[in-house]
Formats: C-alpha cells, sequence, structure tokens
C-alpha cells in the first residue's frame, strides 16, 4: 500500500521534476561507481610501489635536497653519488618536458613529430640498467592524426630534479 501511494505520487508530479530525480539519481551512481574503482585502482598501485621501494632508498632520496639533482659535475644543484643515481633512478617516473626538449636537439625528425603533435608524448619510461650501472630514459612521440609515425627516443638519464613530493629526469644524454 505504501509503495503505490508513492508511486501514485511519483507519477503525479510534474515531468520536469522527475527528470531531475532520475538525472540527480543517475550522477549520484556514476559518481559512487568511480569512487569504488578508483579506490580498488589505487590501492592496487599503492601496493605495487610499496613492493619496489626499499626502506634504505626511501632515506636516501628523502635526504636529498629539492632542486636540481646531477650526475655530472655542475655549478648548478647537487651531485649524486653513485648509490644516489641507483636509488634516484629506481623511484623516478617522470620525464620533464624539459628532458624531452633537449633530448630532441639531436633528432630533428623527432622535434618536428613532437612539435608537429602539440607537444604530446605517448609514453615514456625510466629504467635501471644493473649491468652498465646506469640510469635510462625513453620516450615515444606518436602522431596524433594524419600518420602512423611513431619515435622512441632513449638515453641516458643524467640529471634529475627532486621537487619534494617526487623525482623527475631533467637531463637525458642522448648523443
Amino acid at each position: 500500500m505504501l509503495l503505490e501511494n508513492n508511486l501514485k505520487k511519483y507519477k503525479e508530479t510534474p515531468e520536469g521534476f522527475r527528470k531531475l530525480v532520475g538525472l540527480v539519481g543517475l550522477l549520484a551512481i556514476i559518481i559512487f561507481a568511480f569512487i569504488i574503482l578508483n579506490n580498488i585502482i589505487i590501492g592496487e598501485n599503492k601496493i605495487a610501489e610499496s613492493d619496489k621501494i626499499v626502506e634504505n632508498e626511501e632515506t636516501i632520496i628523502s635526504s636529498l635536497p629539492s632542486g636540481r639533482l646531477n650526475f655530472y659535475e655542475s655549478s648548478d644543484g647537487y651531485q649524486l653519488s653513485s648509490s644516489e643515481y641507483e636509488a634516484v633512478c629506481k623511484n623516478t617516473k617522470i620525464v620533464a618536458q624539459r628532458a624531452m626538449m633537449g633530448a630532441l636537439i639531436t633528432n630533428i625528425n623527432a622535434q618536428k613529430l613532437y612539435t608537429d603533435n602539440g607537444n604530446k608524448i605517448d609514453k615514456f619510461s625510466v629504467n635501471w640498467d644493473s649491468t652498465s650501472n646506469k640510469c635510462f630514459a625513453q620516450y615515444t612521440i606518436r602522431a596524433i592524426q594524419g600518420t602512423s609515425d611513431t619515435i622512441t627516443v632513449s638515453g641516458q638519464a643524467k640529471g634529475f630534479f627532486n621537487t619534494g613530493v617526487d623525482t623527475r629526469v631533467y637531463f637525458i644524454k642522448n648523443f
């Protein structure tokens, strides 16, 4: 009986109000679904990242100053030791746009594709090579439309930028 009365009242309400209630309900369902998915995905990523970071590396990175971190002698920035260089490389996930632009100087085709592409990068990675004890960064530029050209630029990551929150590749030597 209660359900019938509520249904009757709902049918008697103006159509505009019913559409608004339906829209608000749909919006609430969508937001709730994204909150649940976001918690599931972020939870998995936090577990995977925490397995990769060793406590010793965390203390090394937290002790480094903010700003430029170099693996070469320079008057600008802090010079990294070999162990600091490895720790920073293993925990860096971002390649800064400055590093990309600097690495493009020697590759005219990549530079043209990058500027024609609206400065968009398809994907990038930073990896530690334990055989040569070097950090390598690479990124792929793909044309947005027109052609299916892709160019991969790679080189040794020799400079980083510590923001205090994360570290980013700041200089790539690819020549």
